[in-house]
């Protein structure tokens, strides 16, 4: 659903304006989401490279930029990752602007606070 969500983000704000805007998608599973995979996974959503970025790294990295947003993973009994979902809006000027909780904002919604945050917050 969320990369349902962030695909049509993206097909709206390439029609309009700002230009100033990217989307990145982290996983937080680096041992299976290899580059290869993440490449497949991003061309099966359409993802433009210039504007949507599909990225990992260490559990280390991974956690120091969960930890700000307050997304928790974990492995469950059966070893499968769970998590809780956030959607970070990030200002022109480099400031967390929104923190969208759980996955019931709509594309429309990203995209106005995305342009909001294009011009600064």
């Amino acid at each position: 659903r969320m990369a349902n969500n962030f695909a049509e983000v993206q097909n709206k704000l390439l029609a309009g304006s700002p230009t100033n805007w990217q989307l990145l998608t982290v996983s937080f599973d680096p041992e299976f989401d290899t580059p290869a995979v993440l490449q497949a996974y991003a061309q099966a959503h359409q993802c433009r490279p210039e504007r949507w970025t599909f990225a990992t790294g260490s559990l280390e990295e991974i956690n120091a930029l969960t930890d700000q947003a307050g997304l928790t993973f974990w492995h469950d009994e059966s070893g499968s990752i769970n998590h809780n979902l956030r959607t970070v809006v990030v200002n022109a000027a480099g400031k967390v602007q929104q923190i969208f909780v759980g996955n019931q904002w709509s594309s429309g919604d990203l995209v106005d606070e995305m342009l909001k945050a294009a011009k600064g917050g």
